[in-house]
């Protein structure tokens, strides 16, 4: 299957791009143009890195 395939092709280095981007707020049109993903993969990465999104939300400067 290609789109399972595409999903495993993605580097561990766009991963974490993604998880920093959405953690700054940036919407999945925004996200998807600087990485080459699909919203369907944006949707997907925020369930997957819920976690890892909010603890860095966490760190932000400003942020009690």
């Amino acid at each position: 299957n290609d789109t399972v395939r595409g999903m495993l092709m993605k580097s561990e280095a766009t991963k974490q791009k993604f998880i920093q981007l959405r953690a700054e707020g940036l919407s999945y049109a925004k996200i998807g143009e600087q990485l080459h993903l699909s919203k369907s993969t944006c949707s997907s990465w925020e369930n997957k890195f819920a976690d890892e999104i909010a603890t860095l939300q966490g760190q932000r400067p400003g942020r009690c």
